[in-house]
């Protein structure tokens, strides 16, 4: 395609300048023009070429040419056209301006493209964190952090001792509520029939000393209610 999609063509002129041509000559002139057009201006001074653009033989070429060639300029060994010279000096000036600004747009859209990705790249530090949390998260909870805790209560209950057993995902002990004192008779149950027992014997006890007291009592004794042992 060429490089200039389009001629500006005056109608009024060119019907104007013609009227002394027959259609077969306006015909050829309309075809010269657009080859110099296409080809930035001009065209060989040879009768075969310039009869072959016609679309004429060159017996035929060489009998139109006085009334046609009386239009262009001959000089060089090419011919022009000074009105045509003129419109493809405009159209020239008129893309080269069209391209210049698509450059300047292209520019300006790269460097916010380009600022827009800086911006986003800068704000993807600040994620890291939670995502660092939610792995720590991630492995306290996991199944065998959770089967080596349940072992280590297990003991700590079985042993006697006060303090559970620390839930950290580091796993070390660190400062946990001691519980108070166990009454007098508690024992460890052995089933989970005797721990049912003995909370339901527990709870009576804790009602009828509430009841003998006439509920003055309430809330200065603290009901312990035994644990159950894993089988």
């Amino acid at each position: 395609m060429s490089e200039r999609p389009f001629m500006q063509l005056y109608v009024s002129d060119f019907v104007g300048d013609t009227l002394q041509l027959s259609t077969e000559q306006i015909g050829a002139y309309m075809l010269l023009l657009m080859a110099m057009w296409n080809a930035g201006g001009s065209l060989p001074d040879d009768d075969a070429r310039l009869a072959r653009v016609a679309r004429l033989s060159l017996k035929k070429w060489r009998a139109l040419s006085p009334d046609l060639l009386i239009f262009f300029e001959r000089a060089g060994g090419e011919i022009g056209h000074k009105r045509l010279t003129k419109e493809l000096r405009k159209a020239q000036v008129k893309s080269q301006a069209r391209a210049a600004a698509g450059a300047r747009g292209g520019a300006a859209t790269a460097l916010k493209t380009k600022t827009h990705a800086a911006a986003n790249a800068g704000g993807l530090p600040r994620h890291l964190p939670d995502s660092r949390n939610q792995m720590e998260k991630a492995a306290a909870f996991s199944p065998d952090n959770a089967k080596r805790l349940s072992s280590e209560n297990a003991q700590h209950f079985s042993l006697g001792n006060a303090k559970p057993a620390d839930f950290s995902p580091a796993g070390k002990n660190k400062t946990a509520p001691v519980f108070s004192g166990r009454k007098p008779g508690w024992h460890q149950p052995k089933t989970h029939t005797d721990a049912a027992n003995a909370i339901i014997e527990e709870i009576r006890r804790h009602d009828r000393s509430r009841i003998a007291a006439g509920d003055q009592g309430v809330g200065r004794d603290v009901l312990m209610l035994p644990a159950i042992r894993a089988d």
